[in-house]
């Protein structure tokens, strides 16, 4: 039964990711229809695969985002009124 959830899960992370590619390119289609130039469509099609590099890199960002939380202290010594 867990193997079928792990299973349904890897099929889901695959479609998502087929989603947010085919949202990407769908962008950057309307951007060029609607503006017939050159910048805009370039800064959609940066973001579109700076958004597919996230999503496929999920656990490298997680990793990161780890490692600077580990190098903060903790807040102590709050006063009494919370400030």
């Amino acid at each position: 039964m867990i193997q079928l959830l792990s299973d349904k899960i890897a099929d889901v992370e695959g479609l998502v990711r087929a989603f947010v590619g085919l949202m990407a390119l769908v962008m950057i289609i309307v951007v060029w229809v609607r503006t017939k130039s050159f910048v805009p469509t370039l800064g959609a099609l940066l973001f579109g695969a700076f958004l597919i590099w996230g999503v496929n890199n999920v656990d490298f960002l997680e990793q990161k985002v780890d490692e600077e939380f580990q190098g903060m202290a903790p807040v102590t010594g709050l006063a009494s009124d919370g400030t």
